[in-house]
């Protein structure tokens, strides 16, 4: 049975009208139930519980990701605020109910939905000087999701960067879906605005770019990242 929280978030996700450019993705505000957003933000670790992401192309981002035992050793109370966060962003109906409203997401449950995905969640803070080229996301993932939590809504400008190929039959071969791109062959669509509890989720595609405009000082860009992945162990 869906608790009351995940299907908050279900009825958001599929009320929200799809925006078709640059590619399809939803911008859903109030995406979590005001109560447990606040208890979220509340709940936001410590910046020395977070782990610097060792990537030259991804500077001044930090991290913790959300598995079980991280959630563990989070405390009683901080814990079970962040499990219901990511378990009511994402349920075992999530997909199916999504599929109609992204073609890739519903070709790839037609041909990789054997197994149930694997979830991938982590708190994200970003810092001044953070950037991220136009990318794509792995072709693995049936969908992804940006729940934005800044302190409040004066940078929304903050947000993720959707971008449009300069060449309009451009794509992302499949075999090069976790490689960026040069900056300058890409203008800026739109950006999905960095305000409190605006979640922005994709199923990624061959032209699903997106990426960070460079983040100038003072800045802190803090949200949750999750990944629903085709599970591939063992095979």
């Amino acid at each position: 049975m869906v608790s009351g929280n995940a299907a908050h978030v279900l009825h958001r996700l599929e009320e929200t009208p799809l925006q078709e450019d640059p590619f399809p993705h939803l911008v859903v505000p109030d995406a979590l139930p005001a109560d447990l957003y606040a208890r979220a933000v509340t709940h936001w670790p410590r910046f020395e519980a977070l782990a610097q992401l060792q990537m030259d192309t991804l500077p001044q981002r930090y991290q913790t990701f959300l598995s079980d035992r991280t959630l563990d050793a989070m405390g009683p109370e901080a814990g079970a605020v962040w499990r219901e966060v990511r378990d009511s962003l994402f349920g075992p109906e999530t997909l199916v109910r999504l599929a109609p409203r992204f073609p890739s997401l519903a070709a790839k449950l037609e041909s990789f939905a054997a197994r149930p995905p694997v979830v991938y969640a982590r708190l994200v803070e970003d810092h001044a000087g953070h950037a991220m080229l136009p990318h794509t996301d792995v072709f693995g993932t049936f969908l992804s999701m940006l729940l934005y939590m800044p302190e409040d809504g004066s940078r929304p400008h903050l947000g993720t960067a959707l971008y449009r190929p300069r060449d309009p039959s451009f794509t992302a071969p499949l075999h090069r879906s976790t490689e960026r791109f040069p900056r300058e062959e890409f203008e800026l669509a739109g950006t999905a605005p960095f305000l409190p509890n605006h979640l922005l989720a994709y199923a990624p595609s061959d032209r699903s770019f997106h990426g960070v405009e460079p983040v100038e000082a003072p800045c802190m860009r803090r949200f949750l990242l999750l990944f629903a992945l085709m599970d591939s162990r063992g095979s």
